[in-house]
């Protein structure tokens, strides 16, 4: 009797067993899915290392992505504010920065399409701007372009507000003159052919300074004039791609010609005019560098004409070209 009750207690002890090794490799514990979820959380946490998502990298750090500039290893990479892996030409701290289009490393000492980056991976893009037309006219004559028998005059006192009566050339040194503070302000260095009023400079001598500081971008402020009050608008000028002078910069004259129309436009608000691709333009003609001119808007449009002597107008102004610059210095 006493063998056959150990007998019953061993099965039965033997059955639990059994049933509770089943229950729990089953995932059916109480408390199983719980702690499951805390260890992969936890694994997740501690995360340190790429991943790759929808063809976009990332880098975690602790569980988080990382933002802005990054030292991994031996190489910078940066990182846009959802943590994607920049590559290409990127201002980042106002500083311009090239990272490696398949490896996003940041590039230093290297010499990337021309441009020089140094030690520290820094580019420093050199902008000229002309602010267009003087108090003191350039006389006389100058070739169309290098070897053109055709003349055009050097300089001409260009136009006035109708209702401001604001001189043109005042408008463009006003202009020129805070938009080179914000271009230095975003790691540009800028050489501006004149930063007064009392100098007479020709349209081949303003596209000289441009060419001697081996510009990345030449900028020509100017204001537009017509016989009526209703037109309004901004465009810029650029060369043809059958220029007898300068075809080889055709692509990037018009590029730089596009960033800045679109982006002044963006920030302003004013109407789009359009790219004028023309041969006629002396200071086009004889520069060597990228470059386009700016009409900002027209001093015969009483509305258009106040507007661009109100100081938060100007501000839009400056941004707007100040952001075509880089975007087609980031882009070409």
């Amino acid at each position: 009797m006493k063998n056959k009750k150990n007998y019953f207690i061993k099965w039965a002890f033997c059955f639990l067993l059994v049933g509770l090794l089943s229950f729990c490799l089953s995932g059916s514990f109480t408390g199983s899915s719980e702690v499951q979820a805390a260890t992969s959380n936890s694994a997740n946490k501690r995360f340190t290392g790429w991943k790759t998502s929808g063809g976009k990298k990332y880098y975690y750090k602790n569980g988080k992505k990382l933002t802005d500039l990054h030292k991994i290893g031996k190489y910078y990479y940066c990182f846009d504010s959802n943590g994607v892996m920049m590559t290409g030409w990127n201002r980042i701290h106002n500083r311009f920065r090239y990272f490696g289009k398949q490896t996003g490393r940041m590039r230093i000492s290297q010499t990337v399409n021309g441009r020089k980056i140094n030690s520290k991976g820094v580019w420093t893009p050199v902008v000229v701007l002309d602010p267009g037309h003087s108090a003191v006219v350039a006389s006389g004559y100058e070739p169309l372009g290098p070897g053109s028998s055709e003349l055009k005059e050097k300089d001409t006192s260009g136009t006035e507000g109708v209702a401001t009566h604001v001189e043109e050339y005042k408008l463009t040194l006003d202009i020129g003159l805070q938009l080179r503070t914000l271009l230095q302000k975003r790691g540009f260095k800028v050489v501006m052919t004149r930063t007064n009023s009392n100098v007479a400079l020709s349209c081949i001598d303003r596209a000289n300074v441009a060419n001697k500081a081996k510009a990345d971008a030449y900028i020509r402020l100017h204001a537009n004039g017509s016989d009526s009050p209703y037109d309004n608008g901004a465009m810029t000028l650029c060369t043809t791609r059958n220029n007898p002078y300068t075809t080889s910069l055709y692509r990037k004259n018009k590029a730089l010609s596009e960033a800045v129309l679109d982006s002044y436009v963006a920030f302003t608000g004013c109407r789009k005019e359009y790219i004028w691709e023309t041969d006629t333009m002396t200071g086009n003609n004889w520069s060597k560098v990228p470059t386009t001119l700016i009409e900002m808007g027209y001093m015969s449009s009483p509305t258009e004409d106040y507007r661009m002597q109100q100081p938060s107008y100007q501000k839009k102004m400056v941004w707007g070209i100040a952001a075509g610059i880089e975007k087609y210095l980031t882009n070409f």
